[in-house]
């Protein structure tokens, strides 16, 4: 899914942070990372009814391994798993030198909605953070659908800030109305 159309936000690195009790990790295309991946994603129905409009489906983990934006190759792209000792609970999906070569798009950060609000997700994004910084680099972005801009204070405490770019959100290959047939909208900065 290419969050166009949407507010873009974007920040640029902080001092760097080691967390001991979450852990970030690549994930690959096998049946074990699959299957985990695609019960984090049915473990958060609330972002995927806020974007989408319905339920998680069953092929979202593939669609999280294969959606990429225009121009860009797998090369670019990774997904990682979001742990909690040997526990899968939330994923990552960063893609490389997007849309500049120093930069990344972050096209979802999620965390299962039983480990909502306990700092997992901001460590995630710091060890993320660290992993994009090995790149060369120097800022993250990310697009937030307007349905679901009550995550836009998480970001901030991250030290986003809206870019102000606004583009129409495209769900595999229409525009979609969202909840209250609003246009959703992405923050940039």
């Amino acid at each position: 899914m290419i969050r166009t159309g949407c507010p873009f936000i974007e920040t640029h690195f902080g001092p760097a942070m080691t967390r001991e009790d979450v852990a970030i990790r690549v994930l690959s295309c096998d049946p074990a990372d699959m299957g985990a991946l695609q019960h984090v994603l049915e473990h958060a129905p609330g972002y995927a009814e806020r974007v989408t409009g319905a339920p998680p489906g069953a092929a979202d983990a593939q669609s999280t391994f294969t959606v990429l934006p225009e121009g860009k190759s797998y090369e670019d792209k990774f997904v990682f798993g979001i742990f909690t000792g040997k526990e899968m609970v939330g994923c990552i999906d960063l893609i490389r030198s997007y849309p500049t070569a120093n930069s990344a798009t972050l096209g979802l950060l999620l965390v299962a909605e039983q480990h909502q609000g306990v700092g997992i997700g901001r460590q995630a994004f710091t060890l993320l953070e660290q992993f994009a910084r090995g790149w060369g680099c120097e800022v993250i972005r990310l697009a937030v659908v307007m349905t679901n801009s009550e995550v836009i204070s998480f970001w901030r405490k991250l030290g986003f800030s809206e870019t102000g770019d606004m583009k129409p959100y495209t769900f595999v290959g229409r525009f979609w109305p969202g909840p209250g047939h609003g246009l959703p909208a992405q923050y940039v900065t």
